[in-house]
């Protein structure tokens, strides 16, 4: 149960690292703030779910060979 929170965690900064590079603005509108900040969140938390569970599954895989 460690191991998954530490993955999740890496994967938590390595999501906000990769989205903070990303330039949001380009694809809301000009006066839509809270809309592109929700739209970051939902981006992080979504690549840190897909990233940290394909990290987890590959990683169960392996030990169970």
């Amino acid at each position: 149960m460690n191991i998954n929170l530490l993955i999740y965690a890496v994967c938590l900064f390595a999501s906000v690292f990769a989205v903070s590079g990303i330039n949001i603005e380009k694809f809301v509108r000009t006066k839509a703030v809270w809309e592109a900040r929700i739209l970051a969140y939902l981006l992080i938390m979504s690549l840190t779910y897909l990233s940290g569970s394909l990290i987890i599954s590959v990683y169960e895989n392996i030990l169970s060979i």
